[in-house]
């Protein structure tokens, strides 16, 4: 009886045992450390709030949902998420499709356009000297210099809608009641060069439209000149679409103007720097040469701020003694040391003492401007116009305000959802509703 003979396994087929068994391993290990890990709870780099693990029930299981919230968990929550989400945007910078010196990643028309750009007379320094630099555009937003930039596209019937709300503030029946109006240009109005000035709608023509619909008895505060005249200076940030409070400080020296004050000097004023700001504009492109030129947060300490509240309440409106400035933040968050954030109502009082109390209504951007006026008022009402539901005549009332300025940045002014919130201050019952979905899709501010 002869022996059965057993074949030796090759060494190919050793090498894809191997082979199995670790990809194996490094899954099973891969799976458990991603249990284990501690978890975060808010990405900072995309300014969210990651997806916690869903509870089981039924019905999500029967639609199938379930599943899919765990997914979303581990996509959110992978081992070494963040660093590789900065090598994917760092690949898909080096392979986007070259196109007259643009690289485009998002193509199509500037949001919100009504009709062809308009036509600006050309002075001077109405565009940089081109000096050979190119840029991209990606997702939207002109990354050029290392640094990004919105691009603004409103038309001329938007903008008109914009000036008549605000007009309605002349209306309410306050009297006295002063009313102001100061648009915030975008960035790239002080850096566009020729080359590239098909990418935007130049801004002034669109801040002169509104003016000119304005109520005769409104001021208008022309920001955009004085902040032209800096336009070298640090502005507006690299990596974010708000103005830096420099910035904000060039615009209240144009109020100052308008209002009958002479502005105070910063020479004079203490200020604090949050450094390592990767902004919006960062997070949206995952841009590598915004990461590399961060920008940096300053605040100023000024002497005359006696007391600061944040307000609750909608008949009437209390409030909670709190601090001007939130210097816990840091990093992505660092814009939000202004006003506490994005709060619905603040108050600040001064030691002024000359009757002049103002209200503010704004977004963002207002944020870095509110903390100038403490110097000339002995009140200050901050209203945010996307959060604040209480009845606004009657605050102005309560707290004895005799003028308003209206602040907002170009997009705002020419986006129906603020036109929406704006005209709801003058309406309560509109205020407190909850706007369409159409009036958010066509909000492209966060």
């Amino acid at each position: 009886m002869s022996a059965t003979l057993h074949p030796q396994p090759s060494a190919a087929r050793i090498g894809q045992v191997l082979n199995v068994a670790l990809f194996v391993s490094l899954l099973t290990l891969g799976g458990i450390y991603s249990l284990l890990a501690p978890k975060q709870t808010v990405s900072e780099k995309e300014n969210r709030t990651l997806a916690a693990f869903p509870v089981y029930s039924d019905s999500l299981f029967w639609k199938g949902d379930y599943f899919r919230a765990i997914e979303l968990y581990y996509a959110d929550h992978f081992p070494g998420r963040d660093r590789w989400m900065e090598f994917s945007s760092f690949f898909r910078s080096r392979i986007g499709f070259q196109s007259s010196e643009i690289t485009y990643y998002d193509p199509g028309p500037i949001g919100g356009s009504e009709s062809a750009p308009d036509t600006l007379p050309k002075t001077d320094d109405t565009y940089r000297s081109d000096d050979g630099a190119t840029g991209e555009v990606k997702k939207g937003v002109f990354v050029f210099k290392n640094r990004a930039f919105e691009r603004f596209g409103g038309g001329p019937a938007i903008g008109k809608q914009y000036a008549s709300v605000v007009n309605g503030f002349t209306k309410l029946g306050i009297s006295p009641l002063q009313v102001y109006n100061l648009i915030i240009p975008v960035a790239l109005e002080f850096e566009i060069t020729e080359k590239y000035s098909n990418l935007q709608k130049p801004n002034r023509p669109a801040i002169e439209n509104i003016y000119n619909t304005l109520d005769p008895s409104v001021k208008k505060v022309w920001a955009i000149d004085e902040l032209r005249k800096h336009r070298d200076e640090y502005i507006y940030f690299n990596t974010d679409h708000h103005w830096t409070s420099l910035g904000a400080y060039y615009a209240y020296r144009a109020f100052c103007s308008t209002a009958g004050f002479t502005p105070v000097s910063l020479d004079t004023i203490p200020a604090r720097v949050k450094p390592g700001f990767l902004g919006s504009l960062y997070r949206l492109t995952r841009d590598p040469s915004l990461k590399n030129n961060p920008d940096s947060v300053r605040y100023f300490l000024f002497r005359d701020s006696l007391r600061f509240y944040s307000g609750y309440g909608t008949q009437t409106t209390n409030w909670i003694k709190s601090k001007m400035y939130a210097e816990g933040v840091k990093e992505g968050n660092s814009y939000s040391v202004f006003l506490q954030g994005d709060l619905p109502v603040v108050k600040i009082e001064s030691l002024q003492k000359n009757g002049r109390r103002i209200a503010l209504i704004k977004e963002s951007y207002g944020n870095a401007f509110a903390p100038f006026l403490i110097n000339h008022y002995e009140k200050v009402i901050v209203v945010d116009q996307r959060y604040y539901t209480g009845d606004f005549a009657a605050l102005l009332k309560q707290e004895g305000i005799n003028e308003l300025l209206v602040i907002n940045n170009i997009f705002a002014a020419h986006t129906p959802f603020h036109i929406d919130k704006i005209k709801g201050l003058q309406h309560p019952k509109m205020q407190k509703s909850t706007p369409s979905e159409k009036s958010k899709r066509n909000d492209p501010r966060p």
